[in-house]
């Protein structure tokens, strides 16, 4: 009785763990499919013995066939478990010592012995012996079982002591019980022969395997992977970011270069030759700015005070976006915001909501038009600088004013006070509430009429704390199998409208502006299914990206990105090595045909 009441306790046991492990969704790994046989086993063991000592307490004979049967199909339990255990122990020492690089393992080579095993087993004959009220199984089958238990057992020493630096890894943890537990049974099992409790000493190891298995919670898995997939944005973004200061930098360097060039043709004219040292002025004030104010690292404001008031910058330009569409006074607003800037910094929401709307709100704008707003931010540590860029069409002032304006006492007078309260805030009163919240303004007023602002401002990020998990590469390898996507191209506005595409499509996207970006990262081993190339790219074009793919033996599908004006001669695309086109102008078609 007291043997029946363990393997029940044990049953009962198991059929929870069985529960709660098939209840949860769980992540593909080996590990988990071995431990999820170990799991049926063990309770289906459990049963089987169940129903033997019922057919003992039925009185059944020692030559019964179902009695025979059923302690052959016990025993066999006993040795899958030991084949699964033993494959879970060599399988988690090579994956401590990196020898496992694959989540793969050969279980059709080993698979055809143990199956040949088992049908050896089952028709070798067993013998119960009867004695002292007892029936005990003896006879080939038990000799055979008992002899590969053994080898099972030898085999996870040896792979234990290959592993011998990892030894108080955690996940040795379920073997060390089992040789105790499993030993005491049978040492016991000796000393008692009633008592037969090896199927407890079997759900004690299955049971805390369940705590060092690679199974964590499902949602702090999609949450790891969100994590993820912001930090790749924010990376992409910050590249959008840096190369379009990069292409700002080159327009101010570009005219001063036909600045100098028209200086020798007109250097006789005075005006003239004052007119462009002006402009090349202008061109040296915008590089400095970008240079020193924007993306230089070491303006960086550390001094910058931490303000205990909040605020979502994202919502902040939500309402703003809304608030323009009340007084667009025929002026078509465009809003472009990168998805890369913080959530929640500290700061002065409605000082920033007051200077960007007066500045939107071009009271002396009436020629219609489009007011473009770009809003971009990049971090070091806890700080963030936000860089917004306003471009406007039609300029409202001239290089004297804005001169004025940026020479002008930045101190806040009560007058000024007052209208900010009310809401009345001119150019240059907007100029002197950035600088009071410690930002920067730039001004350009280009040759076509239309005017350039950038703001900056460093503010303190609200930090969230949770931790990451290491494994998070490997969790969302297992739980996302959808097809990676490099799409290559210089086009900000093209890259977002194919990224977006593709992510509804469910591809995992990953952009690059130019080339040899994309080269780098490959040579980094980055894995990609598939790679969009732009065809007409600077410095670096479609053709010649496919060629220093091909030199580093890419495997990757390679899709180039035409124009409708060359799909005349597509065909030499893929003569050259590119494994399909797609049509730009026709791309959320071909996009779901050719991919």
């Amino acid at each position: 009785m007291i043997s029946i009441s363990f393997t029940i306790i044990s049953f009962v046991f198991s059929v929870i763990l069985l529960f709660v492990y098939f209840s949860k969704k769980r992540i593909n790994y080996i590990e988990n499919k071995i431990y999820s046989y170990i799991v049926i086993v063990t309770s289906l063991s459990c049963f089987i013995e169940i129903i033997s000592f019922i057919q003992v307490q039925l009185g059944v004979l020692p030559n019964d066939i179902m009695y025979h049967l059923v302690m052959k199909s016990l025993f066999l339990c006993f040795l899958t478990w030991l084949y699964f255990f033993t494959i879970y122990t060599i399988i988690t020492g090579r994956k401590l010592r990196g020898a496992l690089d694959k989540e793969m393992f050969p279980f059709k080579k080993i698979s055809i012995p143990y199956l040949l095993i088992v049908l050896l087993i089952m028709c070798l004959p067993i013998n119960i012996k009867e004695g002292n009220g007892l029936l005990m199984p003896v006879g080939l089958s038990v000799i055979l079982i008992y002899a590969l238990a053994t080898i099972c057992i030898i085999i996870m020493i040896i792979s234990m002591i290959r592993s011998y630096k990892y030894l108080k890894n955690k996940k040795y943890v379920p073997l060390y019980l089992l040789i105790v537990f499993f030993g005491a049974a049978v040492i016991i099992q000796n000393l008692f022969p009633e008592l037969f409790i090896i199927n407890t000493a079997f759900v004690i190891t299955t049971f805390s395997m369940y705590f060092t298995i690679e199974n964590p919670d499902m949602k702090m898995v999609d949450e790891l992977i969100e994590n993820r997939k912001i930090i790749e944005r924010a990376g992409e973004e910050k590249s959008i970011f840096l190369f379009k200061m990069s292409q700002n930098l080159k327009e101010p360097i570009n005219d001063t270069e036909k600045q100098i060039i028209n200086y020798g043709k007109v250097k006789d004219n005075k005006d003239m030759v004052d007119q462009i040292i002006d402009n090349i002025n202008e061109n040296n004030k915008k590089i400095s700015y970008l240079i020193n104010e924007v993306i230089g690292i070491n303006s960086f404001n550390n001094n910058i005070e931490k303000m205990s008031n909040t605020y979502n910058i994202s919502s902040l330009l939500e309402n703003i976006k809304l608030r323009c569409r009340t007084f667009s006074n025929g002026i078509n607003y465009t809003f472009e915001i990168a998805k890369n800037i913080p959530k929640e910094l500290y700061g002065n929401e409605i000082g920033l909501k007051q200077i960007l709307l007066s500045l939107l709100q071009n009271k002396n704008n009436s020629k219609g038009g489009s007011i473009h707003v770009d809003v971009n931010s990049f971090t070091i540590r806890d700080i963030c600088r936000l860089v917004i860029l306003i471009e406007e069409p039609n300029n409202y002032l001239n290089i004297k004013n804005v001169n004025d304006i940026l020479n002008e006492d930045l101190e806040i007078t009560e007058t000024d006070q007052l209208n900010i309260e009310k809401n009345n805030i001119d150019f240059a009163l907007a100029y002197k509430m950035i600088k009071s919240l410690g930002g920067t303004m730039y001004i350009r007023i280009d040759d076509n009429g239309g005017m350039e602002i950038i703001l900056t401002i460093d503010q303190y990020i609200v930090l969230n704390d949770e931790k990451e998990s290491s494994n998070i590469d490997s969790y969302i390898k297992a739980r996302n199998n959808n097809k990676k996507v490099l799409i290559i191209d210089d086009n900000e506005e093209e890259i977002r409208k194919v990224k977006n595409i593709l992510e509804r499509l469910g591809y995992d996207v990953s952009v690059s502006m130019y080339g040899q970006d994309a080269i780098n990262r490959i040579k980094k081993e980055e894995k990609y299914d598939i790679i969009l190339i732009d065809d007409e790219m600077p410095l670096m074009n479609g053709i010649n990206v496919l060629y220093e793919l091909k030199k580093l033996k890419n495997g990757s599908k390679k899709i180039v990105l035409l124009e409708q004006d060359k799909l005349l001669i597509a065909k030499h695309y893929l003569q050259d090595g590119f494994d399909n086109y797609i049509d730009k102008n026709n791309f959320n078609k071909e996009i779901k045909e050719k991919i």
